[in-house]
């Protein structure tokens, strides 16, 4: 019961920080997807939900990978370039036909308000 509590709280609380539009809180997602980990083994092993515990070692995999990305990678990966960004934008664009359209997607991408 008591791993069960502290699944939902570390679960929930990793899925509600790795939606914020903030980087600063997004960050801190693993630390609490990797916290609920091994309750997540525990209690599978204690049901013997073996399908369940296969999946445990996935999403440690996908929480670690999360940790790599927003702790441990070099800061100038996480940028975006901006012949990269260009190439996003011109992409998305691409089959846009009416130039109101392009202006209000660039200006939604941009996060412009106008």
């Amino acid at each position: 019961m008591i791993e069960q509590l502290v699944i939902a709280c570390t679960e929930l609380t990793a899925m509600w920080l790795i939606q914020s539009s903030e980087l600063s809180r997004r960050r801190y997602s693993p630390l609490f997807g990797l916290l609920g980990q091994p309750f997540w083994f525990y209690s599978s092993y204690l049901s013997h939900q073996w399908g369940t515990f296969l999946l445990c070692f996935l999403f440690t995999a996908i929480w670690f990978k999360i940790f790599y990305d927003y702790w441990l990678s070099p800061e100038e990966r996480r940028k975006v370039e901006p012949e990269q960004y260009y190439i996003l934008l011109a992409e998305a664009t691409r089959g846009v036909k009416n130039s109101n359209d392009i202006d209000r997607l660039l200006r939604e991408a941009l996060g412009i308000n106008k």
